[in-house]
């Protein structure tokens, strides 16, 4: 199972740690393997939050060197790649089910996208067999390897926020999404805008309802951890939280988006598995 992270827009909904958020709660949750990685070049903010705040930019290439997505390419090109080697490219996350593989470390964008343009689709039905749910993150915008990516995915989770006119131009912009196979998550999402998620769905009647759509609301404590390098702690720590607690609300959202993506992807699974899906994500101009 392949579930995939996007937004149309950098920078604007927090699909990072978005992504974060939700793989951590449905490992945590349902007990899920799942191998989280991103294709993103020279960015290290999927690692950092969990890996910890004290890897410096200069330790990075040294640390990963050995593992992460440039050592299974090599695997992969030289015919090695096995279940056994995925997982020794994976950093195991403490208390989780949850497997980390870290992006590249490659200095040169030409070579790194050159190769991953080649591979990647062929790469990640392979990483598929181990048995693990695949989250990724992609690069936002129709970045060709991640479009590559979208398409040969299970499930789509198109990363938006609460302002209107970039909702307007996406859905706009952006056509031949199929309804089943996508899920709307509204990033740092503020319960008190005008343009709440009830009023969105009621808005983009057309493409959102209650069961494809989400929210990750903005959460100070949850922000801090992703800058400490903590957040397997902020979740375990906070999962079983009642609703006196200040977390409950962001925690409670989470669960929920999870359960929404999970009944989705085994929704999927039941009715086409192994079948391909034809996103064909495009600008309409």
């Amino acid at each position: 199972m392949k579930i995939t992270f996007w937004s149309p827009y950098p920078g604007q909904a927090g699909t990072t740690s978005n992504i974060l958020a939700v793989s951590l709660i449905t490992t945590l949750l349902y007990k899920k393997p799942i191998l989280l990685t991103q294709t993103h070049f020279n960015y290290s903010n999927l690692e950092r939050p969990l890996v910890g705040s004290n890897l410096r930019i200069s330790e990075t290439s040294d640390y990963f060197m050995d593992m992460g997505l440039d050592a299974l390419i090599r695997y992969f090109k030289a015919a090695k790649l096995n279940n056994d080697i995925i997982e020794n490219c994976c950093i195991s996350l403490p208390k989780t089910s949850l497997r980390l593989l870290p992006g590249t470390c490659k200095t040169n964008r030409e070579s790194f996208e050159y190769e991953m343009n080649n591979i990647i689709v062929n790469l990640f039905r392979v990483m598929e067999r181990s048995g693990n749910i695949i989250f990724t993150d992609v690069s936002s915008g129709d970045n060709p390897i991640s479009l590559k990516i979208i398409n040969a995915s299970d499930l789509l989770v198109i990363n938006l926020n609460q302002n209107i006119s970039l909702l307007d131009n996406f859905f706009n912009k952006y056509n031949n999404v199929p309804a089943n196979k996508v899920f709307y998550l509204i990033g740092n999402y503020d319960k008190n805008s005008k343009y709440n998620i009830n009023n969105i769905r009621r808005r983009y009647r057309k493409y959102i309802n209650i069961h494809n759509s989400g929210v990750v609301p903005y959460n100070t404590k949850y922000l801090d951890a992703l800058c400490d390098g903590n957040i397997i702690e902020f979740f375990l720590d906070n999962l079983k939280c009642t609703k006196k607690d200040l977390n409950w609300y962001f925690i409670n959202h989470i669960k929920v988006t999870s359960k929404k993506i999970m009944e989705i992807t085994d929704s999927a699974i039941d009715m086409e598995e192994g079948k391909e899906i034809s996103y064909e994500l495009s600008f309409v101009e």
